[in-house]
């Protein structure tokens, strides 16, 4: 069963959407999408949701501010403003009965879980993080093509210009305090303080953010790493892809929570 709900971060009301499993629990997956992209993840987290719900979980997938359902603009976003909005979702949960969370960030989603984390390191019994961008290097020295296309020389000339550039299909507006915050901010760090168990997904052939990062933090935290072969960034492409995803996902939350 789905449910849409509404809730405060900081004054601005968010929009998430509850998948609650047949029988009662208090353990909570949440969800967290990237940038640019909505709660859905392009139908990889509703797909996902279901199947975590059927394997007795409560999901909460939610859209942070400035995307999707939920108020603010794209062009404010910041790490620290998504992580308050990962705070009041928590929260929310809280509320509801749920006690016991887990927690996956998708790509952009990965860095702001990584911050949440580090900040609040008793809430979440167990980590996935998707293709996750955890080191912002690849933001200001872009060697791939999505990157390179989007954060180039050109695009950081616009920037300092007009204090925001478009990026991606969507044309979405991301303003210079989340650039000049990214510059300060290393989110792998944050994971160094955790003792909970955490798992790394992610394709061999992503062209949005470097899979070599995914093997080298996995290796320095002594995390789990799933390489997904052949994949891009965010396994919504190929069914198969998405398919392996969602299974190494939902058999670590099966394990851990």
């Amino acid at each position: 069963m789905e449910e849409k709900s509404f809730f405060e971060s900081n004054g601005l009301k968010l929009c998430g959407i509850l998948t609650k499993p047949a029988a009662s629990t208090n353990k909570c997956v949440v969800l967290c999408h990237g940038m640019t992209v909505t709660k859905e993840e392009d139908g990889i987290f509703t797909e996902l949701a279901g199947k975590l719900a059927k394997a007795g979980f409560a999901v909460f997938r939610f859209d942070f501010r400035g995307h999707g359902e939920s108020a603010g603009n794209s062009v404010d976003m910041t790490v620290a403003g998504e992580k308050e909005d990962l705070e009041s979702a928590i929260e929310f949960l809280q509320t509801k009965g749920y006690r016991t969370f887990g927690i996956l960030g998708a790509s952009f989603g990965g860095g702001v879980v990584s911050v949440f984390a580090a900040g609040h390191p008793d809430i979440a019994k167990a980590l996935v993080l998707w293709n996750p961008l955890v080191d912002y290097h690849s933001i200001f020295e872009p060697e791939l093509p999505w990157p390179k296309a989007n954060f180039g020389k050109e695009a950081m000339l616009r920037l300092e210009k007009h204090g925001f550039i478009e990026v991606g299909k969507r044309r979405f507006r991301l303003g210079k305090p989340l650039f000049d915050e990214m510059k300060k901010l290393h989110p792998w760090k944050g994971l160094q303080k955790l003792k909970v168990p955490i798992l790394f997904v992610h394709g061999d052939n992503d062209t949005y953010v470097p899979y070599e990062d995914s093997v080298k933090y996995s290796k320095l935290l002594k995390a789990e790493l799933k390489t997904i072969r052949g994949a891009e960034h965010g396994f919504h492409d190929n069914k198969k892809v998405a398919e392996e995803a969602d299974k190494v996902t939902i058999e670590f939350f099966l394990k851990n929570l």
